[in-house]
Parts: C-alpha cells; sequence; structure tokens
C-alpha cells in the first residue's frame, strides 16, 4: 500500500528508528559514539516538529492531557497515527497535519543528517567497525597455512 502522506510521515518513521537503533553489531559497544544522542539533540533543538496549531490537532485526535506529548514522539502504520496511548488517529484533519508539517520534518531531518557532527560521529562509527572486520579477518588469516598447494590462478592460460 502506498503512503499517501509522501516522504514525511516516512521520514518521521525513519528517524525514530535511527534514534532508537543500536550501534553496529561490528561497532565496541564500549564506546558510546553518541549517535542516536547527538540526533535527538539536533532534531529537537528547533522545537517540536509541529506548529502549535498542529499539536493541538494530534493532542485531541489522542486523546492527550494539556502539555502531556511532546509535539516529536510520533508513529505512523500505513497511513495512521498511532499516539503513545495508543489510540489510533486517522482523521483527515489529522492527516492534513501530518501533511502540512512533512516538509519541514523531511527538511529538519535531512539538515540534522548532513550535520559535521552527526556525519563525524557516523565516520567514527564505520572506522570502528572496519577496524574490528580487519581484526577478525586477521584473526581468521591466523591459521591460514601459506605452504598449503592453493591455486589462485584465475587465468589458466598463464601456466
Amino acid at each position: 500500500m502506498r503512503n499517501k502522506l509522501g516522504l514525511g510521515a516516512a521520514v518521521l518513521v525513519m528517524v525514530a528508528g535511527i534514534v532508537a537503533a543500536p550501534l553496529p553489531a561490528t561497532a565496541d559497544p564500549g564506546d558510546d559514539s553518541g549517535l542516536g544522542a547527538e540526533i535527538d539533540r539536533q532534531l529537537r533543538a528547533d522545537g517540536p516538529w509541529f506548529t502549535p496549531d498542529e499539536q493541538a490537532v494530534i493532542a485531541e485526535a489522542c486523546g492527550y492531557a494539556p502539555g502531556e506529548w511532546d509535539g516529536f514522539e510520533l508513529n505512523m502504520n500505513n497511513d495512521t497515527l498511532i499516539c503513545t496511548n495508543g489510540r489510533r488517529a486517522d482523521s483527515p484533519e489529522v492527516r492534513r497535519v501530518l501533511r502540512a508539517a512533512a516538509p519541514r520534518i523531511e527538511a529538519r531531518v535531512e539538515r540534522v543528517m548532513a550535520s559535521a557532527e552527526v556525519q563525524g560521529r557516523i565516520a567514527r562509527i564505520a572506522e570502528r567497525a572496519t577496524a574490528a572486520a580487519m581484526r577478525a579477518v586477521e584473526l581468521g588469516m591466523a591459521d591460514f597455512d601459506p605452504e598449503l598447494d592453493i591455486d589462485l590462478d584465475l587465468d589458466p592460460e598463464d601456466d
């Protein structure tokens, strides 16, 4: 089923996954890069995803008490907003609010993900993961015996 809300709703789901995702399995788990925290900090730095009027529509649809919802925590399933209390909000008004907010959310996510801080943390995670993978290869090669007759010649005509 095609997402009628467009890329913005998909970005919301993606961001939630990124911020909550653990570090790659090959990264040193004892070395907290702070990637998720940095992304979360930057995403929240400009305030809620929604204008006050938009927040009011979502809060009412979800049945939130005043001040209960921070304007960030959001989950979508297909084209339905799933409130943090489990209520499903799928009215035309909620869909209008989500469509209106999508370009702002998408622009903020793109800006944060392209920031030097986030890119630097991603690069450090990648470097650690590469180093860990290379160590694993080197350990695997420790059992390699170069005296064995292994023919790796891919061009038999040169023999």
